[in-house]
């Protein structure tokens, strides 16, 4: 064993912390790292276990941690356990929606869980809840992977220990040719390394096609990207080059041109926004007829879409130098049209493949035509192979059964070579390193479905769940699950391993119980009593619609802004709850100055929450609240101090680390790539926007925002801001505004907040399309939180309402909204379903309109439809921050306002209920608004939580007007401190509406970015 500070290979992992949004320490540091090596050379594979200690040591009270890290490429993580009270527990694979689900659910439920997940390509995550104060926590995980190298490197303060198991001999591996065997998942596996052999012949190509990716990821030094291309160019003299260039679009930029150009074509990229790999069908159709396409890409799709394979498509080379990169996914590519992975210089590209034609075996006939045979091999030894064989070399692998001897036959160009094992002498691993031949057998039979459903282009995805879960390894389709308690196995109806510390107790509730009924559970479909208050719902809405005004409805009336009436966090404006008084305030405001920490803190929090936001508001009508309001605000700010220390970090993206990796397998990477999200300071915007402002007016933009995208490459809200700007300055330059905004999902792979602030975005910049994509991809990451089902079906409704009627895009809205009705959300969420029910009534009458039969969800009631319904004005407000409060603010022509405190007016202006900790939306309408302007305010209330990716929230109001003149807007602000009150928009209402156009809607939408980074 030695105990050393990390000095490692030449290529890292560099270790890096960070917090975001108002907590700006950092909070949580790995305190020990143990590395244990099980090498096995007679097949060129290692399995690696990494043991971490994390501990929180800055924020006080529970909080859910992430920890973000790049293993090599084509690694994968097999194993994840857990310590808990001085035993092991092991993760369980679950399909990952599923285990999304769990996780989601599990923390709500306040109740221990931990998972271990692919975010794409070679990045993984680690998720823990809770992560306690100054208490460390440690968990395990296993890899597997053919370098033997550790490339990490970790904090100075951070106790780095590695151990190695005692390596072959390599004269013994050699007399094993490549061959071992070893007992794992129930069964004898055995592996056998066939080498790779080069063909003798070159065949140089005439006209080759460089595929470049210019996404923001891509930016960095090229110089051996070049040096490659020259080594290549000198091979093939007489060859000339076309070049495209992509992102989310693709363009030719050269054609049939030499080395020198191609390479100062691409110095002078300009590298921005994100990845759309979904066009390289499309690109190749456009290249046309060359000999071979070189693609230089990192594989990483900013929505982890799989790479399509082009019809009749040349050899496609890509090229492997990045960080972080989706093997899979280039390598499905290229063997599939015959092309090379490029993990060296390019010069393989101009061989022929070298492929594995023949696996024979000493089977007799029988057992070689029995399906059920307990010898199983991939390559399929019963099929007439063409199986490209890479650099690396070919593992033939799988379950032994009672084969003794197996050969393979290569060829490569003209030449031909056999390769033999004798199984019977094959070297036997110890049960520590067994488990690898079990995971080969695995990721090999996964490589094969990947690259045979690319080839066919057909669905796999199921075929290669199932062989994670078998096997448990992590995938884009399995998650390693960590459950600690029968019960949370029984309610998850996910079975418990023989060898959980809680096996024996899940067994014997199987036993005693039986699998439970998941309905009525967070996620799931409701039980009829729960529908009840969407039934109730639907009343009260038809309720409004036959008399919108109250006979005692006047300004001021219910809900009136007066002392006693409405409050912060009432109901859905049918009636509210009582507010604190002013003299309880100020008792409260005085006892968080008194008290000592952590107990003034808890005080504040509490008075943070009260309803005296309302007299603060209305002091010009209440004069007792002026007091109240100035204690409130010393408490306001003494609680921001203390919350680190105190409140509970309950969010999802919680507390978030990451180690991300420099360099590359032969130590010739792209520099730069992904970086980690960089914390938002307040008010730094003001300086870059200033510049680019003044670029605005004196044409100057391209070299400005060059300059200070390099300085805040890594910062969400610089792509925000800058792309905002541009799109209000010049209209006419969408397009590269909305890729500018792009650059997010570069910035931070798969995260549900970040693709809905970039998918809002999209929707103000005319990039439906685009947002669409994005904002599916959330409710695949976020499958358990409402907005990710209103949010798609609103960006169809956006078409819908507008008069660009897509009947299938329709149905896919109602059938969103419909889960939205039927399913149990978290109990902030709660009346989710009244703007529901208004926005499925909406689309109902579009459709009717259009004559669309049969529209009507069969999964609801028609008790649910409201047969009068009519709206002449809607204005929708939506955030993309969970546990935070927005709050919508709507003055009517006569000056009266309509808001949480006082939620309906005398023209019949309603305002649903006040979401205060969760995603809203709230919703203000009326039936016949009279003519006159209303202006759309929002508030910036108070975020409930301490760690945001955007340090902002990303609001979206939707105003929908009817009458003989619908009208569509759409406007984006950005609010940089709480308690910030900003106009969003004004919307006028000509002449006498009348009944709102009898439901004929037209769409007035704003998208408005709050808090801002």
């Amino acid at each position: 064993m030695t105990q050393q500070p990390c000095e490692l290979e030449e290529d890292r992992f560099a270790v890096t912390f960070h917090s975001f949004g108002e907590a700006t320490a950092l909070p949580m540091h790995i305190q020990k790292a143990s590395f244990q090596v099980f090498p096995v050379v007679a097949i060129a594979q290692n399995l690696v276990r990494l043991d971490l200690t994390v501990v929180n040591n800055v924020v006080e009270g529970d909080i859910a941690a992430k920890l973000r890290m790049p293993l090599p490429a084509g690694a994968t993580i097999c194993r994840f356990e857990f310590l808990r009270e001085g035993q092991w527990y092991p993760a369980v694979p679950v399909l990952a929606k599923k285990a999304k689900e769990v996780v989601y659910k599990e923390k709500e439920k306040g109740r221990k869980v931990a998972a271990a997940a692919q975010v794409q390509g070679n990045v993984f995550e680690i998720e823990v809840f809770p992560l306690k104060y100054k208490s460390p926590s440690q968990c395990r995980l296993w890899y597997s992977h053919g370098d033997p190298r550790l490339p990490f490197n970790f904090d100075s303060n951070t106790e780095v220990e590695i151990k190695r198991q005692q390596e072959q001999d390599a004269e013994t591996a050699a007399e094993a040719l490549g061959a071992c065997i070893g007992d794992c998942f129930g069964q004898r596996h055995f592996a056998c390394h066939v080498p790779f052999v080069q063909a003798p012949e070159v065949q140089a190509p005439r006209r080759i096609a460089v595929l470049w990716d210019t996404s923001g990821s891509q930016e960095g030094d090229h110089s051996r990207r070049f040096e490659r291309l020259r080594g290549l160019a000198g091979q093939c003299p007489s060859a000339t080059f076309d070049v495209w260039t992509f992102g989310i679009s693709f363009r030719r930029e050269l054609e049939a041109v030499g080395v020198d150009e191609v390479i100062a074509i691409v110095m002078a990229i300009a590298y921005d926004g994100g990845t759309d790999l979904t066009l390289v069908p499309s690109i190749v159709a456009a290249v046309g007829p060359v000999d071979a396409i070189l693609l230089f890409s990192d594989g990483m799709d900013s929505l982890d879409r799989r790479l399509q394979v082009p019809e009749a498509a040349s050899p496609i080379h890509a090229v492997v130098d990045h960080p972080n990169v989706n093997l899979s996914n280039l390598s499905s590519l290229c063997l599939a049209t015959g092309g090379h992975l490029l993990k060296g210089d390019y010069l393989p590209m101009l061989r022929p493949q070298t492929l594995l034609t023949h696996v024979e075996t000493d089977q007799d006939d029988e057992a070689f035509f029995d399906t059920e045979s307990s010898f199983k091999c991939c390559p399929d030894h019963r099929l007439r192979l063409q199986w490209p064989v890479g650099q690396e070399g070919l593992w033939l692998c799988g379950t032994l059964g009672d084969v003794s001897k197996l050969s393979g036959k290569l060829t490569a160009g003209g030449l031909t070579k056999e390769f033999h094992f004798d199984l019977s002498t094959a070297q036997v691993l110890q049960s520590s390193a067994a488990p690898l031949l079990g995971y080969l057998f695995a990721r090999e039979q996964y490589k094969a479905v990947q690259r045979d459903g690319a080839a066919m282009g057909v669905d796999l995805t199921s075929v290669c769940a199932e062989l994670a879960t078998r096997y448990g390894f992590c995938s884009s389709e399995a998650t390693l699950l960590m459950l600690y308690d029968a019960c949370q196995f029984t309610e998850n109806q996910i079975d418990c391993p023989k060898d959980h510390p809680a096996h024996a107790a899940w067994k014997a509730s199987q036993v005693l119980s039986g699998p439970p009924d998941l309905t009525g559970d967070l996620g799931q479909p409701k039980t009829k009593q729960q529908m009840e208050i969407v039934t109730t719902l639907a009343q009260q809405l038809n309720t409004y619609m036959k008399q919108p005004i109250l006979p005692t409805e006047v300004e001021g009336g219910s809900g009136s802004r007066a002392c006693g009436g409405g409050g912060k966090g009432g109901g859905k404006g049918l009636g509210a709850a009582p507010r604190m008084g002013a003299a309880p305030r100020m008792a409260m405001a005085r006892l968080c100055r008194a008290a000592p920490p952590p107990q003034a803190a808890e005080n504040c929090m509490a008075m943070a929450r009260s309803e005296s936001e309302d007299d603060c508001e209305d002091s010009a009508m209440c004069g007792a609240a002026l007091g109240a309001c100035e204690a409130e605000a010393e408490c306001m700010a003494m609680a921001s101090e203390s919350e680190e220390g105190c409140m509970a970090m309950d969010n999802e993206d919680g507390c978030h680390a990451s180690l991300s990796r420099d360099g590359s397998e032969d130590g010739g990477s792209v520099s730069g790539g992904r970086k980690d999200c960089e914390s938002y300071v307040q008010g730094k915007e003001q300086g870059y926007l200033e510049v680019l402002r003044k670029a605005l007016t004196n044409d100057s933009w391209p070299e400005a925002y060059k300059q200070l995208r390099g300085e805040n490459s890594a910062s969400p809200s610089f792509f925000l801001y800058s792309a905002d700007l541009l799109l209000s300055h010049l209209p006419q330059n969408a397009e590269v505004a909305a890729r500018i905004c792009t650059n997010c999902l570069e910035i931070n792979l798969q995260d549900a907040q970040m693709m809905r602030s970039t998918g809002y975005f999209l929707i103000k910049a005319g990039q439906a399309p685009l947002a669409l994509a994005v904002l599916d991809r959330v409710r695949e990451i976020a499958p358990v939180e409402p907005q990710s089902f209103l949010d798609g079906a609103l960006v169809r409704a956006l078409d819908l309402l507008s008069g660009k009627i897509c009947e299938a895009q329709l149905r896919k809205a109602l059938e969103l909204i419909v889960v939205v009705l039927t399913h149990l959300w978290a109990d902030r969420f709660q009346e989710i379903e009244w703007p529901a029910l208004i926005l499925l009534q909406m689309l109902i009458q579009v459709g009717d309109r259009e004559g669309i039969k049969d529209l009507w969800p069969a999964a609801l009631d028609t008790t649910l439809r409201s047969s009068e319904f009519s709206a002449g004005l809607v204005v929708w407000l939506g955030w993309d921050t969970d546990n935070t409060d927005i709050d919508l603010h709507v003055v009517e022509p006569s000056g009266n306002e309509v808001y949480y405190s006082n939620p309906r007016s005398s023209i019949g202006g309603h305002l649903s209920k006040d979401f205060t900790q969760g995603y809203g939306p709230e919703v203000y309408l009326c039936k016949n608004p009279p003519a006159g302007q209303y202006t759309v305010k929002a508030k910036y209330y108070a975020s409930h939580q301490r760690s945001s990716l955007t340090g902002a929230t990303s609001a979206v109001i939707w105003a929908l007007q009817g009458g003989p003149h619908p009208e569509l807007k759409f406007d984006t602000v950005r609010l940089d401190r709480n308690k910030e009150m900003m106009d969003v928009m004004k919307v006028s209402v000509a002449g006498c509406s009348g009944g709102g156009g009898g439901g004929v809607f037209g769409k007035l939408a704003a998208h408005v970015g709050i808090g801002g980074r």
